[in-house]
């Protein structure tokens, strides 16, 4: 049916105007009348034209019918099945074929249709009687509309040969499955895609329908525009709908045999060599003939695209002549298809021109008249070569060496080979023979992929062979240039996703922008990849992930590095020797490698047991320990490595930094894993410190810099130290692993939103510049209200297990902050983040309140610090009172003691504030030094210091009571340590003989990181106690707080050595005057040996070890394992006073003087008694037992000797010192007596012997 528009008259069609009888009718009545008559003439219209469409095509019906009938009497004998395959065979033609076809030839549809039968039949091969009834025609638009899936289909191909092929494609990659057959008959014409307008060159299949790209093995020339048709070839479709492209596996066959003419292309002229030309091309002549030149092709250029003109270069060559050629004619693009390297040809009508882009040099290009003309010989064929086969001598030698940067040649080759895997098709990287990488990206992208696919094979010329040019691809890269050609030899009969790289891609934008070099691209591709996998689409959006690659490129190179010379195309075509970005290139440089979280963690837990040696954990006196002891100095280590020392090469991690809320800690995540990272920063005057600023959140960072942390915790059952040997012991094991690292030496890839804008106003008619949305999290895209209050952070409490709200069930995590307000609650129309802060915001009434944060709000515990501005938003909201802290109200005469509160929302944010304020000081009380919580006699009980941990020790656990509150993950995970009380020995930072024991408990909250030795520290809140003997210690309460603000493992190797204790007069040391230290060296002489004690100890038990049997009776002990324990009490004395030293089993052989044999026999003889102690009383040394015995003799004699008492140099640590008054004694000095009064003795340990 047709249907007529247009305006239409109220005439009849007979042409007489029908007269209205004379009644009279009111306006509406008019109107409804002439609307019916008007669709009466439509109707009435519409019939006609219908009758007459309905008449044409039945006419049409009955003439296909009649000329069908036709043909199928050439078919009389054939079944009906056949003769319904033939009618939809001639359907086909009629519709799509015979509307390609000249007029002129005079060629009706059914010799059209016989012509293609014919075809078909002599494709099939067989009996000329048999039709290939099972093979359906497609048209080009039913094969791009319906064909989703790959398919391929030839004529020639029987079921059994099929199947053959198939497998034997699947054997050669094992991973991949043969591609389905689909019985389909294609016919078509084809053309250069200057019908479908364009004109890329590239060949294309089009019936009346539709036209579809397709790679051919090879092409001529005469197939333009010719009717053919395909007997094997296999579709590709890609995922844009109506997108694909044929492979041609076999040479088109030409339907109709068109009239064939020779055109030479112009006037015909005499066939110039290419060394004649050559000559030509330096001649200058102001006649501009044009001239035709036959020669071998040595170069076929990619098709390049320059300010919309596209052309391509062959270079012709002869006798060590050779002469370019450019083709740049749109109807000579397809040329570049019917060439290939080794092939003799002549070309017509070239015209010689100058290059401006080569400093005029001159050049053949073709013209409108050009034609393209190959030499047939009987022994000619495109070059074949083999694999590995140098076509161009170029020796691969160090060019250059720098420090760190070695620079190589590479060498022109020609290879041959099958495509094994597609790396990367948007960067271009292929591997062939499953070793050898292929890189396309120095080539303009071709189109349809050019049929590389896995299974393909393939055959390069002049493409540039690289080794070891990145540690991240194959050891062997073939790079091609612009001076490169690919050839597919054979497609492949695989199944594979076909991966469409775009000419104008990210990659190939910055390898044009920056001028990269193979090595530095191959490295951005693998940079790419990572960043693609591990932080995309979360963090990085898919179309910025190349942005962070080129950000991570500047950050490993330098420019001079990775920026070369100007590029000139005509240059890297044409010129000899040849020279383009991929001549030399960098030996395995970039070298740094991309660790993702999981990587890294996982090498950490495999190295931190790896490392593990029983021994080195281990004091001296080891041997000297029971089991007990021993047990308890293995239930805790650390192992730390610095990051570059994990591999030979640089490496890099690359992740977002996040607050967790469940561990309060920082963490440096990706989407593969997470670590927790303990931070500092280095404050202005140069200290270090904790403080972190709250805008690092969300910032994506590379960190080159950082020490790897791994502490291992240990349930061991070991009897003595000679078991050490033997791993059934451990009966439990597992580790903590984290990092450590200085925020200077994080560098930013990607800032967060509110770093991006930390200096710039927020509310202003200048409205700041918006971070990039990969920078940045989801926002609205409106602004919305907020409210926020300006204060200042005095205190900050501990993490501790707390009862929530009424909707949360048991424990939560929480801490208290005292804050005070530098002003009042301030309402924004947007969100002013950690922009400058407004005069308005530092007006109103001083306030101290608590900060209460639970639940999820922990996750600010580490980048909350005292003395430091925070700013507080909370918003889409314009309500300021929900900032406003409140206080609980006093009832029945109880006066209220706290201050006002304010608990923290989740979706509140919190903004550090760098500007420097005035009064942002004030309040915050300054920290204690260890002196001064030692010596202080005005010290409250609660103090705060600061100080370097020394040792710390692992506090055995009591097993006979129930800790009274797990630890935050223990409830979810049985591996992670319960009840974990600790005693760290804090040094002050200034005096390090000063020292103080702090015992902490970590079963109240989450597990604090970095303490370790060598770490400073800031320790808040804890109870400074006395003990009975005087001695200070602090101990940690549930609002203690434990801040890491130094790590000495992420310092200078070549940092100075710690100093060590000073020298102290024993007279200075025990004078109550001077501040006194715990820990100092002393010269003196040993007067006299007090006591000396030697003793066989059972490990298990503590008894007394006599012979081989421990000695306990009730209830008895089966322990066959013994320790040696020695300890000694001396009177040192240096002049200014005297001390009581006392010497522990490692220290005793040291002050004896006894050499290894002596000590081992002195043990032997001690383990026939078990125990011996010898004492003094008067002037010699004497035992209650058996003083006869030789073994006491002996002994009494060395402590007497002068061997023992000698001059002797000590490191000591004072001990509990006993309370009294001072004691008269009397001294004699010839006949002289005096009576003197006398301190106590000084007590001390000793830690060391100086022996030298």
């Amino acid at each position: 049916m047709i249907l007529f528009c247009g305006r239409l008259s109220s005439a009849p069609l007979g042409g007489v105007r029908a007269r209205a009888p004379p009644t009279r009718v009111t306006s509406h009545t008019n109107t409804r009348r002439r609307s019916a008559d008007r669709s009466a003439l439509i109707f009435k219209i519409l019939l006609l034209y219908f009758n007459k469409y309905t008449r044409d095509s039945r006419s049409r019906s009955v003439s296909l019918c009649r000329r069908m009938e036709e043909f199928l009497q050439h078919f009389r004998s054939h079944s009906r099945a056949e003769q319904r395959w033939l009618s939809a065979v001639f359907e086909a033609v009629e519709q799509q074929l015979h509307p390609l076809i000249d007029a002129s030839l005079g060629l009706s549809v059914a010799r059209l249709s016989l012509a293609v039968l014919s075809k078909v039949q002599t494709a099939v091969g067989g009996d000329a009687a048999d039709l290939p009834v099972s093979y359906r025609f497609v048209s080009v638009s039913e094969l791009l509309r319906d064909q989703r899936t790959a398919c391929c289909s030839s004529l020639r191909w029987s079921s059994a040969h099929y199947q053959e092929h198939a497998r034997g494609a699947e054997l050669k990659l094992p991973g991949y499955k043969a591609l389905p057959r689909d019985n389909l008959l294609l016919i078509g014409c084809l053309c250069d895609g200057r019908a479908a307008g364009t004109s890329d060159g590239v060949w294309r299949v089009r019936d009346a329908g539709a036209s579809v790209a397709c790679a051919m093995l090879k092409s001529s020339c005469l197939w333009l525009g010719r009717l053919m048709l395909f007997p094997s070839w296999n579709y590709i479709p890609h995922d844009a709908p109506a997108a694909g492209y044929l492979e041609l596996l076999d040479p088109p066959v030409c339907v109709t045999l068109e009239a064939m003419a020779f055109d030479p292309g112009g006037a015909l002229s005499e066939v110039m060599s290419v060394t004649r030309a050559a000559e030509l091309l330096t001649q200058r002549c102001e006649e501009q003939a044009c001239v035709c030149v036959s020669g071998r092709v040595s170069v076929v250029c990619p098709p390049l695209v320059i300010r919309g003109k596209q052309f391509f270069c062959l270079v012709l060559s002869e006798a060590g002549s050779s002469v370019p050629v450019f083709i740049s004619e749109a109807k000579h693009q397809f040329w570049r298809q019917c060439v290939c390297v080794g092939q003799s040809v002549w070309i017509s009508s070239l015209r010689v021109c100058a290059l401006q882009g080569l400093e005029g040099r001159r050049v053949l290009t073709d013209s409108c008249q050009s034609r393209l003309h190959p030499q047939l010989k009987p022994q000619e064929s495109c070059e074949d070569p083999d694999t590995h086969t140098d076509s161009i001598s170029a020796d691969t030698q160090l060019c250059s060496e720098a420090a760190s940067v070695r620079l190589k040649r590479s060498t022109l080759i020609s290879f041959k080979g099958m495509v094994t895997k597609i790396l990367n098709a948007e960067a271009g990287l292929y591997e062939i023979d499953g070793q050898v990488g292929l890189c396309l990206a120095y080539q303009p992208a071709q189109k349809c992929c050019g049929g590389l696919r896995p299974g393909a094979e393939i055959q390069l010329h002049n493409v540039h062979f690289l080794y070891r040019a990145s540690p991240f691809a194959p050891h062997v890269v073939l790079c091609a240039c612009l001076r490169s050609s690919l050839q597919v030899t054979a497609f492949s009969r695989l199944s594979s996703k076909v991966e469409v790289s775009g000419s104008h891609g990210p990659l190939q934008c910055l390898l044009l922008e920056k001028n990269l070099g193979a090595s530095q691209y191959l490295w951005l591709c693998y940079c790419q990849n990572a960043v693609a996998e591990r932080l995309c689409p979360r963090w990085v959006r898919a179309e910025r992930v190349c942005v962070v690659a080129e950000r991570l490129l500047d950050f490993v190179c330098d420019a001079e590095q990775k920026t070369q010379k100007k590029r000139n195309i005509y240059r890297e075509m044409i010129q000899e020797p040849h020279q383009c970005p991929v001549t030399t290139f960098c030996v395995w440089w970039p070298s740094a490698a991309l660790w993702s979280v999981r990587q890294l963690s996982d090498w950490m837990r495999r190295e931190v047991w790896a490392s593990l040696s029983l021994p080195s954990l281990l004091p001296p006196s080891a041997a000297h320990m029971t089991a007990l002891e021993l047990n308890a100095a293995l239930s805790w280590s650390v192992h730390e490595v610095p990051l570059t020392d994990v591999s030979p090469e640089p490496l890099l991690l690359v992740g977002v930094l996040e607050l967790d809320s469940t561990r309060a800690t920082l963490q440096l995540r990706d989407q593969t894993h997470a670590l927790s990272c303990l931070c500092v920063s280095t404050h202005q005057s140069g200290a270090r410190t904790a403080h972190i600023n709250t805008a690092w959140q969300g910032c994506l960072v590379c960190v080159r810099r950082c020490t790897l942390v791994m502490e291992r915790f240990m349930k061991t059952r070991f009897p003595s130290w000679k078991h050490l040997d033997q791993p059934t012991y451990i009966t439990h094991k597992h580790c903590r692993v984290y990092l450590q690292l200085c925020v200077e030496d994080l560098t930013i890839i990607s800032p967060s939103a509110a770093m991006s804008r930390r200096e710039k106003p927020s509310d202003g008619p200048e409205s700041a510049k918006r971070p990039r949305a990969d920078e940045a999290p989801e926002r609205p895209l409106t602004p919305a209200a907020c409210v926020s209050v300006l204060l200042r952070l005095e205190s900050k409490q501990g993490v501790t297990l707390q009862n929530g709200s009424a909707d949360a069930l048991g424990l939560q995590p929480g801490f208290v902050c005292r804050a005070a307000c530098l002003g009042d609650v301030q309402c924004w129309s947007s969100d002013p983040r950690n922009s400058r802060t407004q005069e308005r915001e530092r007006h109103g009434d001083a306030q101290e309140i608590d900060l209460h944060f639970m639940g999820s709000c922990v996750r600010w515990f580490p980048v909350l610090h005292p003395g430091c501005v925070y700013r507080i938003i909370a918003r889409n909201t314009e309500d300021v009172s929900v900032l406003k802290a409140k206080g609980v109200s006093a009832r029945g005469g109880v006066t209220q003691l706290s201050s006002p509160a304010l608990l923290l929302q989740p979706q509140w944010r919190i903004h550090t504030i760098t500007e420097e304020l005035p009064d942002a000081q004030s309040g915050v009380p300054a920290l204690m030094s260890v002196s001064e919580v030692l010596h202080s006699s005005s010290a409250p009980e609660i103090v705060s210091f600061y100080g370097v941990i020394t040792q710390r020790i692992t506090l055995q656990e009591d097993n006979g009571t129930k800790p009274k509150i797990q630890s935050l993950t223990a409830a979810g995970d049985a591996s992670v340590e319960q009840d974990l009380r600790l005693r760290l020995t804090v040094q002050d930072a200034e005096c390090p003989g000063h020292v103080i024991d702090v015992y902490v408990d970590l079963s109240c909250g989450p597990y604090t990181l970095g303490l370790i030795a060598g770490a400073t520290v800031s320790v808040h809140h804890v109870q400074r106690r006395v003990s009975r003997a005087c001695n200070v210690y602090c101990r940690s309460l549930p609002i203690s707080c434990v801040s890491v603000t130094d790590l000495t493992s992420v310092r200078s190797r070549s940092a100075v050595a710690p100093s060590p204790p000073p020298m102290m007069l024993l007279g200075e040391w025990a004078s109550g005057r001077a501040q006194r230290c715990v820990l100092a060296q002393v010269r003196g002489h040993v007067v006299c040996v007090l006591s000396l004690r030697l003793q066989w100890t059972c490990s298990l038990c503590g008894s007394i070890f006599r012979q081989s049997s421990c000695g306990r009776t009730h209830p008895p002990c089966d322990s066959t394992s013994a320790v040696f324990q020695t300890e000694a009490k001396v009177v040192l004395e240096d002049g200014s006073a005297d001390a009581h030293v006392w010497f522990s089993s490692d220290t005793v052989c040291d002050l004896l003087k006894l050499n290894a044999g002596q000590w081992e026999g002195l043990q032997r003889h001690v383990k026939v008694k078990g125990h011996v102690k010898v004492y003094t009383r008067g002037r010699n040394m004497t035992c209650d037992e058996d003083p006869d015995d030789a073994v006491v003799q002996y002994l009494s004699c060395l402590c007497s000797s002068t061997a023992v008492c000698r001059p002797i140099h000590l490191t000591c640590r004072l001990r509990a010192q006993r309370t009294g008054k001072s004691q008269l004694r009397k001294l004699h000095r010839g006949q002289t007596e005096f009576i003197c009064k006398f301190t106590p003795a000084l007590q001390l340990h000793c830690q060391r012997v100086h022996t030298h």
